[in-house]
């Protein structure tokens, strides 16, 4: 995959060629950005108690910065796109990510809390803007039989962040300030932003401008909409589970809290890997059977992990399979939003991307309502239900088409 790049003086239509490599430096850039802005999304949750030291506030108090971050992705994005429909998609790509590096450095340079809120929820809407459109571009740079692949690319940037980033931001807590992580975030994102403004070329605007009734017709197809109520249910499984998966084994095993560091690395490789699967099988057998597939796995998964509950590495091993079939399967959906309206709909991304974030925040909820009502173990039945839900949910959306 060979990206064919012109200053910007000399911009083209998006177009890629058929070479044997297929990685661009574009692609690199852009799986980079992925890794920067989901560090810059997760990279409270690994230091959150070193946070609220800096800042005298609670810990619960703390963890409102990613909730203000998770409700500006939520609802933010959508309305932006609608609001900015006229700009075309390159140029809204970059304002965003400028928006992001200002706002980035508003936040190392605040010093009250209030003002810290207000931030995340701007960075929120901007980052994951950004992140909608990063989407559709690369979609738009790949042949259609390497979209997966590239998608899988672009993605492994966050797996690499739950990878090393966030482990290597506890581990350096101690010598670097939470402020001089997002200033390093910051320098990287600056340079992506030169080279996009160097080198990424204009897209036909024509194709890919916001049309508010073509938009609203995308939701009448069962396709689509399929895979949003799909997003969204997947997403309450994802957010119940995977928010206390940590707490969840060291209750249930106290014996691990000394292996929690390797397996939480554990966790981020199996992220990763099931992305890079996803990829590949995606390419092969389509989108909509993966979904199916990663369905199928993830219902297998956990409950499997319901069944060997009380023996602790065997709740481990399928907790390490079940995230990384979480991972396969989360690749499927942007991807099929994406072939299902021919990528001419950010705004469609963007919706769905609003279903995960909407769907993760009411999982998270949902499992902390259980955890107060009865115990913490309980929460996987959440995951469960949701798991055979989007395998029927699919079934029928194959069997649909």
């Amino acid at each position: 995959m060979d990206l064919k790049i012109k200053p910007k003086s000399e911009a083209v239509p998006l177009t890629m060629g058929n070479s044997d490599n297929p990685i661009s430096l574009t692609l690199i850039i852009f799986t980079t950005m992925s890794f920067v802005l989901s560090m810059s999304g997760m990279v409270f949750n690994g230091i959150l108690d070193k946070v609220a030291v800096s800042l005298n506030i609670s810990v619960a108090d703390a963890g409102l910065l990613n909730t203000m971050y998770a409700y500006g992705a939520a609802f933010g994005v959508p309305i932006t796109l609608i609001v900015f429909r006229k700009i075309e998609r390159i140029r809204m790509l970059k304002i965003m990510l400028l928006i992001t590096i200002l706002m980035t450095l508003a936040l190392v340079l605040a010093q009250n809390f209030m003002p810290l809120l207000v931030i995340r929820l701007i960075m929120g809407v901007s980052a994951n803007s950004y992140n909608v459109l990063a989407i559709s571009t690369v979609v738009s740079l790949s042949s259609k039989e390497r979209q997966g692949r590239s998608m899988a690319f672009l993605i492994m940037g966050s797996a690499l962040a739950l990878v090393i980033g966030v482990p290597l931001t506890r581990a350096l807590s101690s010598v670097l300030d939470w402020r001089n992580i997002f200033w390093i975030l910051n320098i990287i994102m600056l340079v992506s932003l030169i080279y996009f403004q160097l080198y990424l070329p204009v897209s036909d605007h024509e194709a890919t401008k916001l049309n508010m009734k073509t938009e609203l017709k995308y939701f009448k197809d069962s396709k689509i909409f399929l895979i949003l109520i799909y997003s969204l249910t997947m997403f309450v499984g994802l957010g119940a589970l995977n928010t206390y998966l940590t707490p969840y084994l060291l209750i249930l095993f106290p014996s691990v809290e000394t292996k929690m560091s390797l397996i939480l690395v554990l966790l981020g490789v199996a992220s990763f890997i099931g992305n890079m699967i996803g990829g590949h099988v995606s390419d092969h057998l389509g989108y909509a059977k993966s979904l199916l597939l990663g369905a199928v796995l993830q219902a297998a998964t956990v409950l499997m992990m319901l069944l060997f509950q009380p023996v602790w590495w065997l709740s481990v091993l399928f907790a390490l399979l079940w995230l990384m079939s979480a991972w396969f399967t989360g690749l499927q959906l942007n991807t099929g939003i994406a072939q299902a309206t021919q990528n001419k709909s950010s705004f469609m991304i963007s919706i769905n991307s609003s279903a995960i974030q909407l769907g993760s925040a009411i999982g998270s909820s949902l499992a902390a309502i259980v955890i107060s009502l009865s115990e913490i173990q309980n929460i996987i039945f959440i995951t469960l239900l949701t798991a055979l839900l989007i395998t029927v949910i699919q079934l029928f959306s194959i069997k649909k088409t």
